[in-house]
């Protein structure tokens, strides 16, 4: 087997057939009897069973196999090592054998470089510090610190500004594609008794649609087609901060679904937007609309407003710390020479240490990711810009609508 294995990386062994004491349940009961497992021949050679049946023996010499010739010149080489080392310690044991250590101590020890020295050329030519060169240096430190804070504070908002005009480019590459509808030259009017009346049904409904993250994309028209197709009136439920959000997207959803806007309430789960689809409702054939984003690319728009809002309230932030630390450096510029303890102190009560301003670094505008917190969520993806705002007849406060 060695000497096949000089030659190639596996060998197999042939099992004669109608030998006896040959079969493989011999053979087992033999290895049993030597204390030894199947793979007796690995035991010897170091190989590596890899199959074995009643007919063939497989084994892999493994990566470590060397030839004889090999691990008898690598052997010679480690005994000349060896012999080697033991020359070199003999060597070193009479060499120091020879060497007699000098071991007399000085019985007196120069001055130089002690803290007795130290300590007497301070007292004889040290500058002693007075209170006015006292107040002077802590002035001196109080400018150079808050020229420090402001220059970090300056680095971060550069780097929160390129960041910003990031957002800003990934913001317009989605937007490409959404190109939403103008609202009627002659929208369908309905009376007062019938908006009554609507109001009331719909505010009723237990079928609703729930608006999202993703604001207003084609799933959302489908939808509210799909509902119409069974009744009149289609419920849908937003959560948002401020009434403006959600009369915007009940224009915006007015005017792409080609329905008639009821009403918008607030109810305890967030808004409710009620929309009529009209007297003269026609399925169209496409209730998907092609000028309107998809789900994945409305999730990425919401997503980069939510980066873009978070970026400006950063940016803002920032830029006020900025102006109130300069403003503060020239006060301390415009102070007299002694100073003002007190406002020292309360500079020092104002800002944290330089571990503190660490931790407010560049990600920290990022925290308003968080999925779990449904205001942030539902914050963004309400500031639509879609032309036919302004052309929109303003519907008033939350009360005017009936």
């Amino acid at each position: 087997m060695i000497k096949l294995w000089e030659k190639s990386s596996i060998a197999k062994i042939t099992l004669k057939r109608g030998v006896q004491l040959n079969t493989s349940e011999r053979m087992a009961e033999d290895m049993k009897l030597k204390h030894t497992s199947v793979d007796w021949p690995k035991k010897l050679t170091g190989g590596m069973l890899l199959s074995r049946n009643k007919d063939f023996l497989v084994f892999y010499r493994g990566k470590n196999f060397l030839s004889p010739d090999v691990a008898e010149a690598l052997l010679e080489r480690e005994r000349l090592a060896k012999s080697l080392q033991d020359e070199e310690e003999q060597a070193r044991l009479r060499a120091s054998a020879l060497f007699v250590p000098n071991t007399e101590v000085a019985e007196k020890s120069g001055a130089a470089g002690t803290l007795g020295e130290t300590l007497d050329a301070d007292a004889r030519w040290g500058n002693r510090l007075d209170d006015h060169h006292k107040e002077k240096v802590m002035k001196e430190a109080e400018i150079l610190r808050h020229a420090n804070l402001a220059r970090k504070l300056e680095k971060n908002l550069a780097f929160a500004e390129r960041k910003l005009l990031k957002a800003e480019r990934a913001l317009s590459k989605v937007e490409v594609y959404l190109k939403p509808a103008d609202s009627p030259a002659d929208p369908e009017n309905i009376t007062d008794e019938e908006r009554f009346m609507f109001r009331k049904l719909g505010l009723r409904m237990k079928a609703f649609l729930l608006l999202g993250r993703r604001g207003v994309f084609d799933g959302t028209i489908e939808n509210m087609h799909l509902h119409w197709k069974f009744r009149e009136l289609v419920k849908i439920i937003m959560k948002a901060k401020t009434f403006d959000q959600v009369r915007k997207v009940a224009i915006a959803l007015e005017a792409e679904s080609g329905g008639v806007l009821v009403s918008v309430d607030r109810i305890s789960k967030g808004y409710a937007i009620i929309v009529y689809r009209g007297k003269d409702y026609e399925r169209p054939s496409t209730i998907r609309p092609r000028n309107l984003l998809t789900k994945r690319r409305a999730l990425a728009r919401s997503i980069e407003l939510q980066r873009r809002e978070a970026l400006v309230k950063h940016i803002s932030a920032v830029q006020a710390k900025v102006e109130k630390i300069r403003s503060e450096i020239d006060q301390m510029h415009s102070m007299e020479d002694q100073g003002d303890a007190e406002f020292y102190d309360r500079l020092d009560s104002s800002y944290p240490t330089d571990d503190d301003t660490q931790e407010e670094r560049d990600e920290a505008y990022l925290g308003t990711y968080d999925s779990e917190n449904d205001e942030l969520i539902h914050n963004l993806h309400l500031e639509t810009n879609f032309p036919f705002h302004d052309q929109h007849q303003e519907l008033g406060t939350e009360s005017d609508i009936p």
